[in-house]
């Protein structure tokens, strides 16, 4: 399985939030993270100054999951351990965790 960093985690995000990411050309991490729930896609109508037929083009978009994990990459950029965190595998924190009352049930 492919890894990512914290920061192209965080790019990618951060490009989604401003929707600048046709989902025909999608860099792969986006797949990735919408795997994770924290993107997904939208119909978006297109209007060009021409008359004519314009197919409409799928915009990736954040979900809520996606906004809170992009608030908190972006949060951590800021800190002074981000430099040493950066670099570092990606690892989904705002997926769910089982506590250790569920595994024993």
């Amino acid at each position: 399985m492919t890894t990512y960093s914290n920061e192209a985690v965080l790019e990618a995000l951060r490009r989604v939030q401003y929707r600048q990411v046709p989902w025909a050309r999608r860099p792969e991490v986006f797949q990735y993270l919408r795997n994770l729930g924290l993107m997904d896609t939208v119909r978006q109508r297109t209007v060009a100054p021409a008359p004519g037929f314009h197919a409409p083009v799928d915009i990736a978009v954040l979900t809520d999951r996606g906004r809170a994990e992009f608030a908190r990459l972006a949060r951590d950029e800021r800190t002074l351990h981000w430099t040493d965190q950066r670099m570092a595998d990606y690892v989904d924190e705002s997926a769910p965790q089982s506590s250790a009352a569920e595994v024993r049930s």
